[in-house]
């Protein structure tokens, strides 16, 4: 599992890493050909300013739609999932399933992002044993995540990004555990048939015990890192490392929780966890932050 995550993390990191080559590639010929051509073709009144910052103004450039590959290759490639099998009933068995999307909207010249997720999960476990022996245990919900990204390289890039961001996870599911009673070692004695007039009847004295609870929630936070990167027009490809910090589990009565949706197993209150997505953006179209006249040369000299 490390293992390809740490793959997984390095292609990103080679093809962000490549794009920033191209993109300094790219400022430093315009530089080099602004400087030449400067002097020449914008009037005196322009020649003294000779750098613009990037002007902070709230502009809406996209919205990007993705969804999380990394939960549906783990659990069916990695560690696929194992239903139950009678025959051999010793062995672990467990179904997973899960699933999620994103959206999230870049906003002020791609220096900030407001995300939303939303995902599925489906837990069972099962250990079984002889003699009528075990449990399993089934745990069924939804989630969702609200928060925001700030992009710190904004100045270097204009769709690409490297994002600290803060977010609100919230939860909702159901889970049931069903136990099996033993015999003998449990005071239940084997399945005997006793007879009763003409006939005989089996007395099975051993039981199948279930508890149920239903619309329990839960809640955490997380500090996020990420990495967006533009690997084809307006395909992108990155991940997301989530610190992620349990705050409560509402509902519980007679059974404590054992998954959670959208943040894993309560066996720890903090977890930290990576996510690979594919997304893609609906860019909209802004009006330049450069004065018109220098908007106009620029793109001139980056025509020649």
């Amino acid at each position: 599992m490390y293992k390809i995550l740490i793959i997984c993390w390095f292609l990103v990191l080679i093809i962000f890493i490549k794009n920033n080559v191209i993109a300094q590639n790219n400022n430093n010929r315009l530089s080099e050909v602004s400087k030449d051509s400067t002097n020449k073709n914008i009037p005196d009144s322009l020649k003294k300013e000779k750098k613009y910052k990037k002007p902070f103004k709230f502009t809406v450039e996209g919205v990007r739609f993705g969804f999380d590959i990394f939960y549906p290759i783990f659990d069916n490639f990695v560690v696929p999932s194992r239903p139950f099998n009678a025959d051999k009933p010793l062995e672990q068995y467990r179904i997973k399933q899960r699933y999620e999307t994103s959206v999230d909207v870049s906003f002020a010249q791609n220096r900030f992002f407001a995300v939303f997720d939303y995902g599925y999960s489906r837990v069972e476990r099962y250990r079984k044993g002889l003699f009528f022996t075990g449990f399993t245990y089934k745990n069924t919900g939804s989630y969702f995540r609200i928060g925001a990204d700030y992009n710190f390289m904004h100045r270097n890039f204009k769709d690409e990004a490297m994002t600290i961001g803060f977010r609100y996870g919230s939860a909702r599911f159901d889970h049931e555990f069903e136990f099996l009673g033993a015999n003998q070692a449990w005071g239940y004695p084997t399945p005997r048939n006793v007879q009763v007039g003409d006939q005989f009847v089996t007395i099975d004295e051993r039981f199948v015990g279930s508890i149920k609870e239903s619309n329990l929630t839960a809640s955490w936070v997380e500090l996020t890192l990420g990495l967006r990167v533009n690997v084809w027009k307006q395909l992108f490809f990155g991940y997301h490392a989530r610190l992620m910090i349990r705050s409560n589990i509402k509902g519980e009565d007679r059974l404590l929780a054992n998954d959670l949706p959208g943040f894993g197993t309560t066996n720890r209150n903090a977890r930290l966890i990576f996510n690979y997505f594919v997304a893609y953006r609906l860019a909209f179209k802004t009006k330049p932050l450069l004065p018109s006249k220098v908007q106009k040369v620029i793109e001139e000299t980056t025509q020649k």
